[in-house]
């Protein structure tokens, strides 16, 4: 997919995502369920449930006349079922237990080369990527709409149900990418174990490379630490990389024109501190954690911060019109100090936290009030000469 599709395919997952969760208390059996949360999918996905030869509900598939196997909804494509989705009230405990009546309709359905159990909020999907017509006893994608709706959805997971929708499907190759999203899932739990906690076997190499000759139990005690902290300052580079953002002591002038900010005491009263641009990174960072529409992403480039006697500012662009908050350091007092504009959605712009993770919610309220106001001002109004 290319960056404009990705930003759309988001953007609409994360929309019904919301309305999901807003509907699922009222899903109270399984057939609101299918009507307001698996049919709504359903349609994302580009199929027709209105058509009969393309979505068709209550379908089976016997062994025999003593073995029935019957699905919520079957999707067929060249007139062959290809896809089984099995349904269970919003809310049902675990889909483990639900998972065998999916797995014989997928048996006995030679053409069905995917198996989709839902409770209309998570969603797992599954394949045959070991054996043919031998459903995995594991998804090669699970998908959280209540998690989607916070935002949380990265990348691969978000092209691995785009690469489900009707119009890139493939019945023929879908074990063989499911395979290797099995693979690419246990790969990336392997690096998260790794990175927690490095073990001998890769920790030695590395710190061979590094040029540490005699590495004993208690050298590797000693420098396991330092691997980690590289680990974690990689990211934060890569981070920083892919936003092309500057390093946390190079202020970027700001690019547009505004009336002139109230001149800042004298240049040698002010000293910006590494709790200040501790402040300011963690900023860069978390907005890139929190921002899912790519137009907005691309604009925390343009995220600066300006200090004074007694404040720190942060801005996007214009400092006084895109103001998103003031960090005001005490020397004396525990936590961190924010002053947030009106509209970031605080009863009271004035707080004190005592972790930064708590300021998520004004943060990229303001950052998005901010980038909307800017952008609306230097649109041309039409009519204007």
């Amino acid at each position: 997919m290319d960056v404009g599709a990705v930003g759309e395919f988001r953007s609409k997952v994360v929309e019904l995502a919301r309305r999901a969760v807003n509907a699922a208390p009222r899903c109270v059996n399984e057939e609101s369920t299918k009507m307001f949360l698996v049919i709504p999918m359903i349609s994302l996905l580009g199929y027709d449930h209105m058509d009969p030869n393309e979505v068709f509900p209550e379908h089976h598939c016997d062994f025999s006349e003593k073995y029935k196997n019957r699905v919520d909804y079957a999707i067929f494509k060249s007139g062959e079922p290809v896809i089984a989705i099995e349904s269970k009230p919003a809310g049902a405990p675990s889909l483990k237990d639900d998972r065998g009546q999916l797995r014989s309709y997928f048996n006995a359905a030679r053409t069905v080369k995917m198996g989709v159990l839902t409770d209309g909020l998570v969603w797992e999907f599954y394949a045959d990527s070991d054996e043919p017509n031998m459903m995995d006893a594991n998804p090669f994608l699970r998908f959280d709409l209540s998690e989607v709706a916070k935002g949380k959805v990265d990348d691969s997971a978000l092209e691995g149900l785009h690469s489900l929708s009707k119009s890139v499907f493939d019945p023929e190759n879908i074990g063989a990418e499911a395979k290797r999203k099995h693979i690419y899932n246990s790969v990336l739990s392997q690096v998260a174990t790794i990175f927690a906690d490095p073990p001998e076997e890769f920790a030695r190499p590395l710190l061979r490379k590094a040029g540490i000759g005699h590495i004993n139990q208690k050298a590797l005690d000693e420098y396991r630490p330092v691997i980690q902290a590289a680990f974690r300052e990689f990211i934060n580079r890569q981070i920083l990389h892919r936003l092309d953002l500057p390093k946390p002591d190079q202020a970027v002038p700001a690019t547009a024109a505004e009336p002139p900010a109230p001149m800042p005491a004298p240049a040698d009263a002010i000293v910006t501190t590494e709790r200040e641009l501790e402040v300011f990174k963690w900023v860069q960072q978390r907005l890139a954690f929190l921002v899912r529409d790519d137009a907005l992403f691309a604009e925390i480039k343009s995220v600066d911060y300006r200090d004074y006697q007694g404040k720190f500012v942060v801005f996007y662009k214009m400092e006084r019109k895109g103001r998103i908050f003031e960090f005001i350091e005490s020397k004396v007092a525990p936590g961190y100090r924010f002053i947030f504009p009106e509209d970031s959605g605080l009863a009271q712009g004035d707080i004190t936290v005592q972790s930064l993770v708590e300021i998520d919610a004004p943060l990229i309220a303001s950052f998005k009030a901010r980038v909307a106001a800017i952008s609306k001002a230097s649109t041309p109004q039409s009519g204007a000469a």
